[in-house]
């Protein structure tokens, strides 16, 4: 196995706002929240001394150290981890100073004290460490030996709770009072005479240059030669200095600061650090900080991804689109309006001062330098790119595109600027504006437009694609029949001629007239993709609501050729540094490739930024693999007895991106060749075939190469021969065999023809009871059916008039909301009410009222008879009417003829015709706006048409 050598340290470069921040707790598995210390072993492990026990990480999940336990099985505590030689140190309560060598079991770090409770550690500088245990002072080396040293106790008094060893031999100590000095038995308060204050001394750091850093509850101190100065104040719990000089300081609460070249930056409960500082902080060999509190251990690390919102100064940080013009500035569109990144500051441009708000939802080029911008109720604005960047809207106010919802843009090469709309493509050039620059084209929603080098111009459509030629002809695409797919969001031209689709349905690849798709059978999720990008290193990113996701051009290819069965996906969530998992889309465009070569991917909480090229150095670099545990029938062993089952459990160690990393196995042998085992950490066998096995197992990170394996290992198993299969063991049975098969031949014989008569009989008997049987249970399964059809229909259905319940309707509701929201489609909802119901029961009686409650239910559902309009009975005479895809123009006509219908219904009851009217509000659902909000809406509305004289719709 190759241990992959420390990486780099955490950029101190960057701002600390684009770090990462991670947590985990007790709910990840962690044995309790607060973390005492961190350290690392030789294999990579991640090592945490918790209030209730001591666990490995691998950066996916926790193992219990189970040799640290009480021998009852009980946790106990730890208090101090630190690495030493080949094996990590450990201070538990109960057992005292463990000694864990990598790979091996625990021990007593002290063969002539191996109780010994160690309150305090220290690495010395020759090898050895210093202990301080409540009897006085040990020097320790890595063979058991621990010496007490003369005078020690009075450094053991103390209550040391910070050490240090010095290059002259010397400790530097501290303590609840202040900073100390043990020196070949005699202890020297330094605290007053270099002019600390009195107080705790809670952790001492050498730093590179030679300075003393000194934590303390009254601040951050450095020491350089005599001369001593306060950094920073407020109490600080524990430091470190990382690779880089960068120095890190675990403030009390929920903070943690790094020092740079002179300047503080932190990170906080805004960046999700949570409690109070242990002082436990570690720097790992893959260059990340860890820091422990009381709420869990936390992760810091410059991932792939970083953020871009509000703390940066967006307006909003709903993000919709975004695009870099050629003179680099930025232009990002989102739910509060539109702002621009322009030398390093960011400026809002949408809305201006006495304007009213309005989303943003899409962006393009324009031919001067500026954008095109697409609004959700201003239609669409263009913006110079000079310094004030002078916004006028596209068409004057009344105009029907002057309000139009804009989800797409795009100005061709010609000068035509095309516009995507909810209902349908429009046209713009010249001061005018064509409704209908294609006529046979369908009136859908469109969500994405494309122009290609040969003149052919691409249409997304919400429900269909199309392309128009350079010749100007127009083809339409019919959904699942013509291409395999209901929806397109985005595309993407290589210099082949090839063209990618992002759809509903996965990635479609479109070459030689043809398409194909790869979607949940290839490995992805089967969530709608929003936008396709490529970097330089030969792979495409799809953004979705499940993250972003990178594949390289190669994998599909190698599906095509059926070498793979599943494309090679490298996923990226908030993990990996991204501000939000929800990618966002439904508008175009919804991504860009920068000039620098970073993609940028607008999200539900800001744009989250990727460098493809530090993905690309992960992928290469080294990653220590671990065969953990071979258990042989649940014991760990490798002798395997005859028919035993073997668990094989391995991991690879990677605490920056453990959901990168692939394996492949095989025992030789046994496999013919090797086995594609995705993130799975375990592989068992049984029934191996008896000799000395080898089983090896490979890490990559994704997308996997395994011709240049990040890793591998192995191990030997040694499968005993059944007795039964020995040579001499089978020659006497052959010879048995023989014998005692001549013997029942003629016996067998003549059993045979009257076994043959019984069985004859008994065939012909249970052929007749089966028959009977199958007939009774065919019977009862068609009786179950039914009832279970029923059931179903009563759950969901008023009885009195069969509409959908209210049960019904709140699922139907959320469903049309979640959808509407998902691809920007109107939706309006209505509530019904009949009007002085009451007066109807009490003049002609509950019956008669139950009649016109059923006359009523069935004129809606023949007045509205539509498969995009949803009727149900949410209780008493109040019905609820959900109308998919309509805005409130389209619906108002269809609730005031229901209206109209109702009133010259008649009742025939008691001799008499009984009339009745309704009542009804009637909303359009707004942008982000929620079921409740949609049902309060319309509530109000109805209200306000009973207090207008009923028999009448409201609108709202």
């Amino acid at each position: 196995m190759l241990a992959p050598s420390p990486a780099r340290a955490l950029d101190p470069t960057q701002p600390t706002g684009r770090y990462t921040v991670t947590l985990w707790n007790a709910d990840d598995g962690l044995p309790h929240g607060q973390v005492h210390a961190i350290g690392q072993d030789g294999n990579g492990f991640l090592w945490v001394a918790t209030w209730e026990g001591t666990v490995r990480f691998d950066g996916r999940k926790f193992r219990e150290v189970e040799d640290l336990n009480h021998p009852d099985g009980r946790r106990l505590a730890s208090r101090q981890i630190m690495r030493h030689g080949d094996g990590m140190l450990v201070s538990v309560d109960h057992l005292g100073l463990m000694y864990v060598p990598d790979g091996g079991r625990a021990r007593p770090a002290c063969v002539d004290a191996p109780a010994l409770e160690a309150a305090r550690l220290a690495p010395g500088i020759d090898g050895d460490y210093w202990i301080v245990a409540r009897d006085g002072l040990y020097r320790a080396d890595g063979a058991g030996a621990c010496v007490r040293a003369e005078g020690g106790e009075a450094l053991a008094e103390l209550g040391v709770l910070a050490l240090l060893a010095r290059a002259d031999g010397s400790l530097l100590a501290g303590n609840r009072h202040g900073l100390y000095r043990w020196n070949e038995g005699s202890l020297e308060a330094l605290g007053a005479g270099l002019g600390l204050p009195a107080g705790e001394i809670r952790d001492l750091e050498q730093a590179q240059d030679g300075a003393l850093w000194i934590a303390a509850e009254h601040g951050l101190w450095r020491l350089r030669g005599d001369r001593l100065e306060q950094l920073r104040k407020g109490a600080a719990e524990g430091l470190i200095q990382d690779r880089q000089g960068a120095l890190w300081v675990a403030a009390t609460d929920s903070t943690l600061l790094r020092y740079w070249q002179g300047e503080w930056q932190q990170l906080d409960q805004r960046h999700g650090i949570e409690g109070f500082a242990s002082g436990a902080l570690f720097e790992g060999r893959e260059g990340l900080v860890w820091m422990g509190t009381t709420h869990g251990l936390f992760r810091v690390g410059d991932g792939p991804a970083w953020g871009l919102g509000k703390e940066q100064g967006l307006r909003n940080d709903f993000v919709r689109s975004l695009v870099e013009t050629p003179d680099g500035q930025v232009w990002v569109g989102h739910s509060g309006g539109l702002s621009r990144l322009r030398d390093g500051q960011v400026e809002v441009l949408m809305p201006r001062p006495g304007w009213p708000a309005s989303s943003v939802l899409s962006l393009a080029p324009a031919s001067d330098g500026g954008v095109w911008a697409g609004t959700y109720n201003r239609g669409v604005m263009h913006l110079d790119p000079g310094a004030e960047a002078h916004a006028r809207p596209l068409v004057p106010e009344g105009s029907p595109l002057a309000t139009e919802h804009v989800r797409a843009l795009l100005e061709d090469p010609e000068g035509m600027l095309w516009i995507g709309t909810e209902r349908g493509l429009k046209a713009w050039r010249d001061g005018l504006v064509d409704e209908q620059p294609l006529p046979t084209l369908p009136t859908l929603p469109v969500r994405a437009l494309h122009h290609v080098d040969d003149g052919t111009l691409w249409i997304g459509l919400l429900g269909g694609l199309a392309r128009r030629g350079a010749d100007g002809r127009l083809v339409v695409l019919e959904p699942e029949i013509d291409f395999p797919a209901l929806s397109a969001f985005d595309f993407l031209s290589d210099p082949d001629g090839t063209l990618w689709i992002a759809s509903d349905r996965g990635v479609l690849r479109h070459r030689d007239g043809a398409f194909r798709l790869y979607g949940r059978r290839q490995g992805l999720t089967g969530s709608a993709l929003f936008r396709i990008l490529s970097d330089d290193f030969g792979n495409l990113w799809v953004s979705s609501n499940e993250g972003v996701s990178r594949m390289p051009r190669a994998s599909f290819d190698e599906i095509d050729r059926g070498d793979a069965v599943q494309l090679d996906i490298q996923s990226f969530t908030r993990d990996d540094g991204m501000p939000s998992r929800q990618a966002n889309g439904g508008s175009s465009p919804a991504g860009w490739r920068m000039a620098s070569g970073e993609l940028w991917m607008p999200t539900a909480a800001g744009i989250a930024v990727f460098d493809p090229a530090r993905t690309v150095d992960a992928s290469a670099s080294k990653v220590s693999l671990v065969i953990d545990r071979v258990l042989v029938d649940g014991m760990p062993a490798t002798d395997v007895p005859p028919g035993g089952r073997v668990l094989i459990q391995y991991t690879g160690i990677s605490q920056r991106s453990p959901n990168s990393l692939r394996y492949r196995y095989r025992m030789q042998g046994v496999d013919a060749d090797w086995i594609e085992a995705g993130t799975a950490g375990e592989v068992s066998y049984a029934q191996l075939p008896a000799g000395t096995l080898q089983f090896e197992v490979q890490v990559a990170r994704a997308p996997a190469d395994w011709s240049r394996p990040a890793n591998h290992a192995q191990v030997e198993l040694r499968v005993a021969t059944p007795w039964w299969a020995r040579t001499s063991v089978r020659l006497l049975g052959l010879s048995l065999f023989a014998l005692v098969l001549a013997g029942l031949h003629a016996w067998s014989g003549r059993r045979q023809r009257a076994r043959q008569r019984r069985l004859e009989f008994k065939v012909a008997q249970r052929t007749e009871e089966l028959r009977e049987k199958n007939a009774e249970l065919v019977q009862a399964s068609r009786e179950r059916e039914q009832l279970m059809e029923k059931l179903a229909h009563q759950a969901h259905h008023d009885s009195l008039t069969g509409l959908p319940n209210r049960r019904a309707c709140d699922l139907r509701l959320e469903s049309a909301v979640a959808r509407a929201e998902a691809t920007g489609s109107p939706l309006c909802v209505a509530l019904l009410d009949v009007d002085r119901f009451k007066a109807i029961n009490d003049r002609h009686g509950h019956q008669t009222g139950d009649q016109v409650l059923a006359h009523v239910g069935a004129r809606l559902l023949d007045s509205l008879r539509d498969p995009s309009v949803f009727v149900g009975r949410t209780g008493g005479e109040e019905f609820l009417v959900v109308l998919h895809d309509m805005t409130l123009d389209d619906a108002l006509p269809r609730l005031e003829q229901v209206r109209r219908d109702i009133a010259a219904m008649r009742v025939a009851s008691l001799g008499d015709d009984l009339a009745c009217t309704i009542s009804a509000g009637l909303v359009e659902r707004a942008d982000g706006e929620l079921p409740d909000d949609l049902l309060r809406r319309a509530d109000e509305r109805l209200y306000e048409a009973k207090r207008s004289g009923r028999d009448r719709v409201v609108t709202g």
